[in-house]
């Protein structure tokens, strides 16, 4: 286990108070109980950590798998399709890529309570320790919970747009507007900025800070227009500024390294992430959904398989064609080789090789080969490729995550920490903003600012402003995989589109999922999003 881990794990474990096993949706109409007298009152700030626990808990549980899940599939840039039936799973990534979603979407419902469920830790924690006396502690503390209160709720307005703002445990309240909600957060985060961390080390990983506060309110910012309707480039810029000029937050030299499973406190760019452990903070997978079985030895993986589903388009992998970029290096395609230089090839049949094989029965020896394209063979209603060996093996991979070869091999989950906010997008998001009419600052260009990341990658320069297309693209090959393609496709404009197998554009209300049909029937107060 890396040794940045430990002061996560320590929360994790924990069971403080039978009010704090919470409920998973919005109808929290729950006595919160307490046993705290003058002898256990918290007076320092260990004595929080025990409450905090459910905070940090559920933040990995499903932001590696199932958020990102929403924020990719349903975009240009993961596909999993169907394999002669296998994979299907009742058509949940069909409809997510094909923009077909129900409010009966068992992965839109499960981050609907995933939100709310940290929303409502957040909320058990502050009304238990609200007697807590005025002064340092409580406003430290109190920051911390309120913050990651405000990160949850970013999670829900993003991608619900109009929820309920609950303030209090046991709060009752009906669907605010997303303006509303954005207004919430904003305040919030201004609020207990001067009570936040500064500090960027071991202590603070995985933790809110204030460089976290100003991260988030830069991205609230930076798609203000499509939250609100009123743009805030301005704003955007400022908040990027705060980052740039504390002097702690640098581009890492390696682009690959950031994102190997012994990552951690080490990296420099990183200003919040999310800590997972294979073992103890399970929920990161990204060997097992992208690699292939053929290739466990290749990455010392054991005996336990790699699943072999996830893979991009051909269009979206064509993104990275820059000569020299080294992000170019994150994907496997074409005929794969072990490390010795020898071909990895598998034993089989000319019929399982290809179904449409109608020759006589024939062996084969054929070495692993990973396509561009991406075909259907099989249903094409079920987005189904077929399952021969051909189909099973089309589509670019993505190792960007690095294989683990420490994984748990029984839940196949890795020790990859997720970056949420980096210095990188900062850099990005400030030339965005700048591109989109706010005042240049500090003396950058959005040429000065992409070029750093077009520098640490090996990339050509630019030598000109790039467009907001040349932009996007840059966004698409920098943060792959990092759950932002859905949200820059929205603020773009083309998350409607057509792409492989999306044959239609889709409605403009596609841009926030439904509120899960299930919520509503527990609390008749929430709004269905319109559209559904």
């Amino acid at each position: 286990m890396k040794m940045k881990k430990y002061y996560i794990l320590n929360l994790i474990p924990v069971v403080f108070l039978s009010a704090l096993i919470m409920s998973a949706c919005t109808d929290l109409d729950i006595d919160v109980e307490s046993e705290l007298t003058p002898e256990n009152f918290p007076t320092q700030p260990s004595h929080f950590e025990a409450a905090k626990g459910p905070i940090y808990s559920n933040l990995p549980s499903a932001y590696a798998i199932d958020y990102w899940r929403l924020q990719s599939l349903s975009t240009d840039e993961v596909l999993i399709p169907a394999r002669g039936g296998n994979w299907d799973d009742g058509g949940i990534y069909r409809e997510l890529h094909k923009h077909t979603w129900t409010k009966d979407h068992s992965i839109v419902r499960g981050i609907w309570e995933y939100g709310f469920r940290g929303i409502s830790s957040c909320n058990q924690i502050l009304t238990m320790f609200d007697a807590v006396p005025e002064g340092e502690l409580r406003n430290k503390q109190f920051a911390e919970i309120r913050m990651m209160r405000a990160f949850y709720y970013f999670l829900m307005l993003d991608n619900f747009g109009n929820v309920p703002i609950l303030e209090k445990f046991g709060d009752d309240t009906p669907t605010s507007t997303r303006a509303q909600v954005f207004a919430f957060i904003e305040s919030e985060i201004l609020d207990i900025l001067p009570y936040l961390p500064t500090a960027k080390d071991a202590s603070t990983y995985g933790r809110p800070t204030k460089w976290m506060g100003h991260a988030l309110l830069a991205k609230m910012y930076l798609n203000s227009k499509v939250y609100t309707g009123q743009a805030k480039w301005n704003e955007a810029v400022a908040q990027c500024d705060f980052i740039i000029k504390s002097g702690l937050f640098s581009l890492d030299s390696d682009y690959k390294s950031m994102f190997l499973p012994t990552n951690g406190p080490s990296v420099k760019e990183f200003i919040f992430a999310i800590v997972y452990d294979a073992f103890k903070i399970t929920g990161n997978s990204f060997t097992r959904y992208s690699l292939t079985p053929e290739l466990k030895d290749k990455y010392f993986l054991g005996s336990r398989s790699p699943s072999n589903c996830m893979k991009t388009l051909p269009e979206f992998y064509d993104k990275f064609n820059l000569p020299g970029d080294v992000r170019n290096t994150t994907w496997l395609i074409g005929p794969q080789f072990n490390n010795d230089g020898t071909p990895i090839t598998v034993k089989t049949t000319y019929i399982k090789l290809d179904e449409t094989y109608t020759g006589p029965p024939r062996d084969t020896i054929w070495q692993l080969n990973l396509t561009r394209e991406v075909w259907l063979r099989g249903d094409p209603l079920k987005m189904d490729t077929g399952n021969d060996w051909l189909a099973q093996y089309m589509g670019a991979r993505s190792i960007k995550f690095y294989p683990d070869k420490n994984w748990d091999p029984v839940s196949r989950s890795d020790n990859h920490d997720f970056p949420v906010f980096r210095y990188a997008d900062i850099l990005m998001m400030k030339a965005e903003a700048i591109l989109q009419g706010a005042t240049a600052t500090e003396g950058d260009t959005p040429m000065s600012l992409v070029n750093q990341i077009r520098n640490r990658a090996k990339a050509p320069l630019f030598e000109a402003n790039p467009t907001l297309t040349e932009l996007l693209d840059e966004r698409a090959r920098e943060f792959v995989w990092e759950a932002w393609r859905r949200n820059d496709m929205i603020r773009f404009g083309i998350y409607k589109d057509k792409w492989l197998f999306k044959d239609t554009e889709s409605e403009k209300y596609r841009e926030l999922f439904p509120v899960p049909a299930s919520q509503i029937n527990l609390n008749p107060k929430l709004v269905q999003n319109p559209g559904y």
